[in-house]
């Protein structure tokens, strides 16, 4: 920061004008009923009650002499703030509670307003409390935010970006912490140990603060029955053997999976079996050899809506590039493995990979390069182990849905009651399905369908609703470009400020982007819809003779799922195309 900049935030309680604030409150102006708004960090292990007690704490040492009330409080708790507000829960009540005039309070107050705003999130949020007269009063601006005043708009701009700097601070600090600590020491960093190891206690923490908390370190030793499996995975891969014919003899042979074998640890499995997955998962792990192994999986931010940035980023997992995993110079806890073996087995799997060996069973296959269309993949359950059908195509041309017994615990009262093979046919309940659809059309329904239709069209709606996010979009960049060019010519050192212009710059292009790219659109009237209906003729038949990606993408849009109980012959059908209204209906299927 330059030395004009110091300067000038040097007199920042005389630019924003202090004391004609203190002359308001002392003459009855006071603040008002307030609402608070905060949130916990999840970039730190902060106790969430601590956290929110300090930050209501200093709102109120903040607006209670100036004759402020606070009167209701929310607060985020795991909310990261890189969230818009709008996916984050209490924020998200705070911005519905502003169009309700009955709220019982006028203005919001926050405790520190770097873990209320993320980068541009404030631009965003901002005219949201303008529209509806809702005041923002944040204590490192010394009072309530005005608009027209410069020196606020850049102070919230920048206070957008230290929060951002400051996440990713300790995100790195966090990371290259565990790394050293994994490399140097070999320390267990947490988590759901892997199957064939328990996690013991290790001794006094060797963190002083830590281990007078009463903190104990944490280490992995083997656990025999789960490490001789195991080593047995590992020699069957060896010797020729397939992940899925691998998991399938386990199942024969009675060896309980790994969700059965550690229930506690794994609350989220249906206990239902060794899968395929699972085995690639041990064939895939470093640790059995004793080293510890941190950074193999990594966040990755990726926007929620790539057409609308202000939605956000979702974490995704992606695997690390080898040179960002760590393995700890010694080992670190017993040995299932030796390296040699661990390393033969990656090497087979490549080599398989390169021979074109289907890795999925103990016998070789030719891949099918023709693509086949799944219109129900993924929309049907098993009705007896409620377990999703996979595709699978038979007598060359027919497609099947299948469930096969033999990836089921033995004995079980699940596999007992399974066939050894559960076959569905799509053709039989396509059709089905579409015949229903075909039914809403007929004369005796076409009117209340049309009807049904017109009201929930709301395709103009959207569209205008979308050209105004658009264009918010664009004013809120601008607004960002404004203030940072205001604050270049306060004397701000532009390498601060660069990140934050050319982000806003791009987000200005996207959105103008997507704005020129918007269709027209144009509502329906009752007499257009019945031409195409009467185009169409009889809508069953229509469905039947559409392309197979058409039916798929009309079964996705109208969330179709479907459970096929076996014994009966019956496939039950749920629709929910509204979200809000669920219609169900049987039809018969099988085989």
């Amino acid at each position: 920061m330059s030395g004009d900049a110091v300067g000038a935030w040097a007199t920042l309680d005389e630019l924003l004008g202090m004391e004609a604030l203190v002359a308001d409150g002392a003459a009855g102006n006071g603040v008002g009923r307030l609402a608070f708004y905060g949130r916990c960090s999840t970039e730190d292990n902060q106790d969430p009650a601590t956290s929110k007690a300090w930050q209501v704490g200093e709102a109120a040492r903040f607006v209670e002499p100036l004759g402020g009330e606070i009167v209701e409080e929310f607060f985020d708790i795991g909310q990261s703030r890189s969230l818009p507000w709008e996916r984050r829960y209490e924020a998200n009540r705070v911005l519905q509670a502003l169009k309700d005039p009955e709220r019982g309070w006028d203005g919001l107050v926050v405790g520190e307003a770097t873990r209320c705003w993320f980068s541009n999130q404030f631009s965003l949020t901002w005219p949201k409390f303008d529209r509806y007269g809702v005041s923002l009063w944040i204590p490192s601006l010394g009072g309530r935010f005005d608009p027209e005043n410069t020196v606020h708009d850049m102070a919230m701009t920048i206070t957008g970006g230290l929060s951002k700097s400051e996440r990713q601070h300790v995100q790195r600090r966090v990371r290259a912490a565990m790394a050293a600590q994994v490399l140097i020491d070999g320390r267990y960093q947490g988590g759901r140990p892997p199957y064939g190891y328990v996690v013991a206690d290790g001794g006094v923490h060797p963190h002083p603060r830590k281990a007078q908390e009463g903190q104990r370190l944490r280490v992995l030793v083997t656990d025999d029955l789960a490490a001789a499996v195991v080593r047995r995975i590992f020699e069957m891969y060896l010797e020729g053997w397939g992940r899925k014919a691998i998991a399938e003899q386990l199942n024969r042979d009675g060896v309980p999976c790994p969700s059965a074998h550690s229930p506690k640890q794994n609350r989220h499995r249906k206990m239902d079996g060794w899968q395929h997955s699972t085995v690639a998962a041990i064939l895939e792990n470093p640790r059995y050899t004793g080293y510890a192994i941190y950074g193999r999986w990594q966040k990755v931010e990726e926007l929620l809506d790539p057409e609308d940035v202000a939605a956000g980023y979702i974490v995704r997992f992606r695997r690390s590039p080898q040179a960002k995993i760590v393995r700890s110079r010694e080992p670190a806890h017993p040995a299932i493995l030796s390296v040699e073996t661990f390393t033969a087995a990656q090497l087979e799997k490549r080599r398989r990979r390169k021979g074109g060996r289907s890795d999925w069973s103990s016998i070789d296959r030719r891949r099918v390069s023709k693509k086949r269309v799944y219109e129900l993949r993924g929309r049907i359950m098993c009705g007896i182990c409620e377990r999703k059908m996979e595709g699978a195509a038979r007598h060359r041309e027919t497609i099947y849905y299948r469930c096969n017994a033999r990836t089921l615990v033995p004995e079980s009262a699940t596999a007992l009651a399974h066939p050894a093979q559960v076959y569905l046919r799509e053709d039989l309940v396509s059709t089905a399905i579409n015949r229903w659809i075909g039914q809403l059309f007929d004369p005796l329904h076409r009117r209340g369908t049309i009807d049904a239709l017109l009201e929930a069209d709301d395709s103009v709606a959207r569209h205008a609703e979308h050209l105004a996010q658009l264009r918010d979009r664009v004013s809120a960049a601008d607004v960002v470009m404004s203030r940072l060019q205001r604050a270049l010519d306060a004397g701000w050192d532009p390498v601060e400020l660069r990140e934050q212009y050319n982000a806003a710059v791009a987000e200005k292009r996207s959105a103008e982007a997507a704005f020129g790219q918007l269709p027209c659109e144009e509502m329906l009237n009752r007499d257009e819809l019945e031409g195409y209906i009467d185009q169409l003729g009889s809508m069953s038949r229509a469905l039947d003779r559409a392309e197979p990606e058409e039916r798929s993408q009309l079964y996705a849009a109208l969330r179709l799922s479907l459970v096929y109980h076996h014994a009966d012959q019956i496939v039950d059908v749920e629709v929910d195309p509204l979200a809000d209204r669920v219609v169900k209906s049987r039809v018969r299927g099988g085989t």
